[in-house]
């Protein structure tokens, strides 16, 4: 299954010019995670400030937290979580792309995220010892940091910004969800297709900017529309002008108003 947008696999870490390396061999078994290897010392507390849950954490234990997390780096395809599994602990996606996928009984699965450098999952099983509610597989190759429930759960009760933090992006993360099941009840394709693609957007010099090809059949696998449909909508948008292609593979999105008109 596609990626949603193929970048540049380099994740760059806060606003400085240092790429994040991936320097260690796989540590995989049969394409997941294998809980049993553990090599430390992986990442430097800075790399923290690339997260945005962890940005704000103080940095006595920000340098806890790091020196204690693991780091995995998985291939293309490699499961990460499984819907029903019992792992609790944290995980954050430093690097590469991934897609939260949930399964119901009939075998068949829904795409419901798409997982970018930065974001972290796997935080609801941490707080509440509850089974996965989705699976979580990788699209490309890359690198996950993985903090034990025990210290993700200490870090929360003595970290100051770490529970604002963490209720802020879930926040985000609900009207994002709000906003898609609204498009979906709707049968609005359009505004789905929309709402996808800003969600793929990044600021750019005042811009929003989608880096890297946008895959029509990933984009339609979030929506449950077929990849045609999809192709004729975002046809549509370049010639209203709501996207533009650039020479060098990534798409500017002007396209905030059709979508809060589609919301409505």
């Amino acid at each position: 299954m596609s990626d949603l947008s193929t970048p540049d696999l380099r994740h760059h870490i806060g606003n400085g010019s240092r790429w994040l390396p991936l320097p260690l061999p796989a540590l995989v078994h049969a394409g997941r995670l294998n809980p049993a290897t553990t090599v430390r010392p992986q990442v430097a507390a800075d790399v923290l400030a690339g997260v945005p849950l962890l940005r704000s954490l103080e940095p006595g234990l920000a340098r806890q937290l790091a020196a204690r997390a693991v780091l995995q780096q998985l291939p293309r395809r490699a499961v990460v979580l499984e819907q029903g599994g019992r792992e609790t602990d944290l995980f954050v996606l430093l690097q590469g792309q991934a897609q939260v996928v949930r399964h119901n009984q009939r075998g068949r699965s829904l795409v419901i995220d798409q997982l970018r450098p930065g974001d972290h999952f796997g935080e609801l099983s941490a707080i509440d010892g509850q089974p996965q509610g989705a699976s979580v597989r990788c699209t490309v190759p890359s690198a996950v940091l993985v903090i034990g429930r025990h210290d993700f759960l200490d870090c929360l009760e003595a970290s100051q910004t770490l529970l604002p933090a963490l209720l802020q992006v879930m926040v985000q993360r609900l009207r994002r969800k709000n906003r898609r099941i609204t498009l979906l009840a709707l049968h609005d394709v359009r505004g789905c297709v929309l709402q996808q693609l800003m969600d793929l957007a990044e600021p750019e010099d005042g811009l929003q900017v989608v880096q890297g090809r946008i895959s029509r059949q990933a984009v339609a696998d979030m929506i449950g529309a077929s990849r045609a449909m999809v192709s004729r909508v975002m046809m549509g948008l370049t010639r209203s002008g709501a996207l533009e292609a650039r020479a060098d593979g990534s798409t500017v999105l002007h396209c905030e108003a059709a979508l809060q008109q589609a919301a409505d």
